[in-house]
């Protein structure tokens, strides 16, 4: 039996304003089997590539697997946690906060930040919990959303003026969704779908 090919999907996600872009683009990553169209968790190659991409770590820099495995671990955490979480998530969040040694920094020259002691998976999934930490404070991650569609679970940025933004994408997963409840209307109304 041929075993159909694990990739990462393309995220085409409109970004979220600043720096949370960041955290949204991150949690955004998952793979995919062959054509279908289910979205999976990512691989730890697929973090380690976002990474890469995002210069969070140099593409020939080592990532330890149990770091990669604490990166998938709070991956998820966080995307549970734009739908509502629970105290495990929190406890998972915390934990990898306080792996990437993450400090606050006053300066005279620059704005106050967060920034993690920790490099390497570490130090990228810190960057990422300090722009999360700070949405948290600002109330811009009550904006981030899990797409409604079945299959995909991107998470985007809803700009919509009453927080109704139900897709990642009004031209990929809304579209299909409404094809897809118009043919079941027609199709109870015994018309027929082409």
């Amino acid at each position: 039996m041929k075993t159909r090919e694990r990739r990462r999907d393309v995220d085409s996600t409109p970004p979220a304003p600043g720096d949370l872009e960041l955290v949204r683009s991150s949690l955004s990553v998952h793979d995919h089997q062959g054509d279908d169209k289910m979205s999976l968790p990512p691989s730890s190659e697929s973090l380690r590539e976002f990474f890469v991409e995002r210069g969070l770590l140099l593409p020939d820099e080592p990532a330890d697997p149990g770091e990669l495995r604490t990166a998938l671990r709070v991956h998820q955490a966080l995307h549970r946690t734009v739908l509502g979480g629970d105290a495990r998530d929190t406890v998972t969040v915390d934990e990898a906060a306080r792996e990437a040694g993450l400090e606050l920094r006053f300066s005279a020259e620059a704005p106050p930040r967060i920034e993690p002691r920790a490099g390497g998976v570490l130090g990228a999934l810190g960057r990422i919990l300090a722009v999360a930490f700070l949405a948290q404070i600002d109330g811009s991650w009550n904006h981030l959303k899990v797409c409604s569609s079945e299959t995909c679970s991107a998470v985007f940025f809803d700009r919509s003026k009453n927080h109704s933004g139900r897709w990642c994408s009004m031209q990929e997963c809304g579209n299909r969704n409404k094809v897809r409840a118009w043919r079941a209307r027609k199709k109870a109304a015994g018309d027929t779908v082409g």
